[in-house]
């Protein structure tokens, strides 16, 4: 087994339900369970030292490298969904998910969970870019999870609130997100947004005004969707 990853309990892997694989940092087949071959009908000792993109189809490699490098570099967590190659010919759909291992606070391997996705053959599964925010966007989305209202961000940055606004909706857009809590959660996640500011006890007179101003921009925020040319 991969150094770093000896001290895995493999019959963890073995019990799981769902297909699962363990992968050291290069992205090699370390172990897979018996769910994982049964779905695609390779067996662990097939799998066993080679590349977790072997199976994906050439379009799709680039994609999943990304996400599994975010895994194993960077100790992120990933979520997505992409298309492989069964023992059959088959194209099948899975969302999959890479869980970073650690030993103490080194990172060691990387686990894989798979899930099917249920698709009509014919339909494509695209892979969307990662998000990307202007630099006004995410200084409008970091005051805002800040704690600071619309008019507050305005009066701070010297822009119409409307303006703030139009910003937010496009963030939002952009962060394929319905709400500016969903919005802010997502960016937060993506490393799009820097940590929370700490900022000094507002005043009650203050924190009063905040509330009755974030009152006014639910009541403003029109449905997702509408278009926006304000700019900064």
């Amino acid at each position: 087994m991969a150094h770093g990853l000896q001290a895995v309990d493999l019959w963890l892997v073995d019990s799981l339900v769902v297909p699962a694989s363990l992968h050291d940092l290069n992205g090699r087949f370390v172990h897979m369970n018996a769910a994982a071959e049964r779905a695609s009908g390779y067996s662990n000792a097939q799998m066993v030292g080679r590349h977790i993109t072997d199976l994906l189809r050439p379009e799709g490699r680039a994609v999943v490298e990304s996400q599994f490098r975010r895994a194993a570099e960077h100790g992120e967590p990933t979520d997505f969904e992409t298309v492989f190659v069964d023992a059959g010919g088959q194209i099948r759909g899975v969302r999959a998910q890479h869980l970073p291992l650690r030993d103490g606070e080194t990172i060691v391997g990387v686990l894989t969970l798979a899930f099917e996705v249920r698709r009509a053959p014919t339909e494509p599964i695209h892979h969307k870019p990662d998000p990307r925010l202007t630099p006004r966007q995410r200084e409008i989305l970091e005051l805002i999870a800040s704690g600071l209202s619309t008019a507050e961000v305005a009066r701070e940055l010297t822009l119409s609130p409307e303006t703030v606004r139009n910003h937010l909706r496009n963030a939002s857009k952009e962060l394929r997100a319905h709400t500016r809590v969903e919005a802010i959660a997502t960016a937060q996640r993506l490393g799009l947004l820097a940590a929370r500011v700490l900022r000094p006890q507002r005043s009650d007179a203050v924190a009063n005004q905040a509330q009755n101003d974030r009152a006014s921009d639910a009541m403003a925020q029109p449905p997702q969707g509408g278009r926006s040319s304000a700019r900064s």
